[in-house]
């Protein structure tokens, strides 16, 4: 490996590491064999475009010259982008954690030859980095024979053979979910929202099932934590205030300093999360506000992330001219030379004072009230306060525009794009706007007709107009779920086939007949061990997706072996959501969703339903069928509303008003 091999890939994070005087190669099985052929260890450094500390570290220790040449004499070094590839990044953050350090990116992991983990950490000054690397080779060659013993004992580790084997299947008890929120509950942050712990991310799924039990149990204490959290992050320095969108997550317990890089699979669930709160929200100001939140956030993601193709990009940076954040911060003097007469109230509604200032007299844009509170101290009426701050929003993106913006990542991934699409199917119904209809489709049909193959197999990755990279389970099991809800808004029957025929893909391709659950990579995956996904983070586990997907399609097919595989899904889960409910949150989602039962409502009209019946009908517990094709709907012989439930049917009905009657009761 005498050259840095980068500068053919595609992925922007590579290519802002093909100059490095590293000799970096993309990953391949090729390289293991080269690396084994030598007997030299290999560096795996593994990060994204848009994290911060990977770009550190490359200008600290990937630029010098003196730290290239230890790494190129002593080591193969491999670079991954994460995004690209999250088996390789899920395989060795795993190995991370066993050897009880904590995650993070850029992660960088020291390997034998053959690719069994020896050595982890994650951001390293160079004087550190450097003497990490001597020790490492130094042992090595003293005592290969205890570094070989200790990469076999992880490799046993890293196989996942230690999920729950119950003794009989789950009874679904509600106090064993009124239990797990019990437990929940006392993690969160009642005072500014989220979880107790710092750094703070929004958790979109983990507060939508908040949303939906809160709502159906009428939880007043879940209720208000998800408003509060919904206020406070919205309102908080984690919101592009200017331009809309979200940044991943807050470094303090107060929504107010961000990590500034935006990625799209965050701001498609939020978007997802506002829509359905703004659903569930008598009160005309709060849906007025989630609604502004939402088209502000996608009219980010359409202006920015949006490709010719229809598909959305992963990220933008959170640095740009030099500095993290820099992009979305100001100078008290710079607004009041903007804005002018408008300075006088905007600073107050912004939180523009000496002890609110961040660094280097930069301010990040913050509120701590409502729109509605402050309009009232202003004597604004809710229209004019509007009214000015989108005014002054204008005047502040259009002087914005000026500065250097934070780069794009140029690639596009199934499993965000299926995030989105999901996300704007819920704005749809919330919002009654076809432009997110519309978008909605236009990414459902890049998937189904630019990233799968002849054999119907999914891709993950798409660049320069091509698709490559063959997809995890994750680009399935979210794309199911959105061409299902898709299917449930317009009725449009492939795209539940679609859906339907993935799904068989997935258990042909994943399916572990001794787990009971899902790999992440597909049965030819050539990895040192097969990882399987449990834990619902920033984005569900794949697996609990997959057992909500089974769950639905099983109804809709009358496939009583995909519920069943639902069902021991679950049960293998149960002991580890006793034990840290708050990893787990989609698994409660499903055990809940079981426990209550799934209304089947077939509806076989002359007219589609209008916007606001659709609205009502269209909930978690709900399995919506249009055909008389689908098993679900086989034996309905005449036009109508029909409702069943338990395998009991009501009478045919012939009014909207009388299945939501039927629905109350």
């Amino acid at each position: 490996m005498k050259e840095n091999k980068l500068g053919d890939e595609t992925s922007l994070y590579l290519l802002q590491h093909a100059q490095n005087p590293v000799h970096w190669q993309p990953w391949s099985n090729e390289i293991f064999g080269h690396a084994q052929s030598l007997n030299r260890l290999v560096i795996v450094s593994i990060g994204y475009s848009s994290c911060h500390w990977c770009h550190v570290m490359e200008k600290e220790s990937f630029e010098s010259e003196h730290v290239a040449r230890f790494m190129n004499a002593n080591f193969v070094n491999i670079k991954v982008d994460r995004e690209e590839r999250p088996d390789v990044d899920q395989l060795y953050m795993s190995a991370l954690n066993l050897m009880g350090v904590q995650g993070g990116w850029p992660l960088n992991c020291i390997l034998l030859p053959d690719g069994r983990p020896i050595y982890g950490g994650t951001y390293f000054n160079q004087h550190k980095w450097l003497k990490v690397l001597k020790a490492i080779v130094e042992t090595y060659k003293r005592e290969p024979k205890r570094v070989k013993e200790f990469a076999q004992e992880m490799q046993r580790n890293l196989e996942d053979n230690y999920h729950e084997r119950p003794d009989a299947k789950s009874n679904y008890e509600a106090e064993r979910l009124e239990g797990w929120i019990t437990s929940l509950k006392e993690t969160l942050d009642n005072s500014f929202g989220g979880y107790k712990y710092v750094p703070k991310f929004p958790l979109p799924n983990h507060l939508d099932f908040m949303l939906s039990y809160g709502n159906s149990m009428n939880d007043v204490v879940l209720k208000n934590h998800v408003r509060k959290t919904l206020f406070c992050i919205a309102n908080g320095g984690i919101y592009d205030h200017i331009e809309g969108g979200f940044a991943r997550y807050s470094t303090d317990a107060y929504w107010k300093v961000p990590h500034f890089e935006k990625m799209l699979y965050d701001n498609a669930q939020l978007i997802a999360l506002y829509s359905n709160a703004a659903r569930n929200t008598s009160d005309a100001s709060e849906f007025r506000f989630y609604q502004a939140i939402v088209h502000e956030t996608f009219g980010y993601l359409f202006d920015n992330l949006r490709t010719p193709s229809g598909s959305y990009l992963c990220a933008q940076d959170a640095d740009s001219g030099g500095s993290e954040g820099g992009y979305y911060c100001w100078t008290e003097s710079e607004l009041k030379k903007i804005l002018k007469t408008d300075f006088s109230w905007f600073k107050d509604l912004y939180n523009i004072r000496p002890e609110t200032c961040w660094e280097n007299d930069l301010f990040i844009l913050q509120k701590s009230e409502s729109l509605v509170d402050f309009a009232r101290k202003q004597n604004w009426k809710e229209d004019e306060a509007y009214a000015n701050v989108d005014r002054v929003k204008l005047t502040l993106s259009v002087s914005r525009e000026k500065r250097i913006k934070p780069s794009i990542d140029t690639k596009s991934l199934t499993s965000w794009n299926a995030l989105l699409l999901d996300g704007l199917c819920h704005s749809y119904v919330a919002f009654n706007n076809q432009e997110m209809l519309d978008e909605a489709c236009s990414i459902a049909d890049w998937i189904a007709f630019k990233m799968v193959d002849g054999d119907g197999l999914l891709a993950r990755n798409f660049v320069n107009n091509k698709a490559s990279i063959s997809g995890f389970l994750d680009d399935y099991a979210l794309t199911i779920q959105a061409f299902i809800k898709l299917y449930q808004i317009n009725g449009e029957l492939t795209h539940l086939h679609f859906a339907k025929n993935l799904c068989e893909k997935v258990i042909s391709e994943f399916y572990s007949e001794k787990q009971k659950l899902f790999y992440f990579t597909k049965s030819n995956s050539e990895l040192i061990a097969r990882k399987i996904d449990i834990d619902d983070d920033v984005i569900p586990s794949s697996n609990s997706i997959m057992a909500h997907n089974l769950n639905i399609l099983g109804i809709y097919y009358r496939k009583e072996d995909w519920i069943n595989k639902c069902k021991l899904m679950l049960a293998k889960v149960e002991g580890f959501i006793d034990k840290y409910p708050s990893s787990y949150v989609n698994w409660m989602s499903i055990y809940d969703l079981i426990l209550r039962g799934s209304k089947e409502i077939t509806l076989l009209l002359s007219k589609p339903l209008i916007h606001s019946e659709l609205s009502t009908i269209f909930q978690k517990n709900h399995v919506i069928s249009y055909h008389t094709e689908l098993p679900m709907s086989y034996e309905i012989k005449e036009d109508g509303i029909y409702l069943c439930q338990n395998q009991h049917c009501l009478p045919k009905m012939t009014s909207v008003n009388e299945l939501l009657e039927a629905l109350d009761t």
